[in-house]
């Protein structure tokens, strides 16, 4: 009777979860232009690594990343530091999910 009450659990926990499964494959990826966002704020701090810099600004919690590999990295770079001595604000445009730095204006 045990044998019988497992088995049936189981196969029941097996078939929740490949239905689940199923349901989450047949959602469409988000495009790249969905996973995207915008930060317009005032540089707060800034703090480079041997893979980049890291930013925070005034408003707009959470740590940003500008990495090194962006074509762009020299002149992002100032822009977020004239940015954080002007006490001007910025445009950047991030990864919805990664919080890295894609663009600066």
């Amino acid at each position: 009777m045990k044998w019988i009450l497992v088995a049936a659990m189981t196969l029941a926990a097996t078939m929740g979860m490949n239905s689940a499964e199923a349901h989450s494959k047949a959602r469409k990826p988000a495009s790249a232009e969905q996973q995207r966002t915008s930060v317009n704020d005032v540089v707060k701090k800034l703090r480079e690594d041997d893979e980049g810099l890291v930013v925070l600004f005034v408003k707009t919690s959470g740590s940003y990343y500008l990495r090194r590999d962006v074509a762009e990295f020299d002149a992002y770079k100032k822009k977020l530091e004239e940015s954080l001595n002007g006490k001007k604000p910025v445009s950047v445009t991030v990864e919805a999910t990664q919080l890295n730095i894609l663009e600066v204006k």
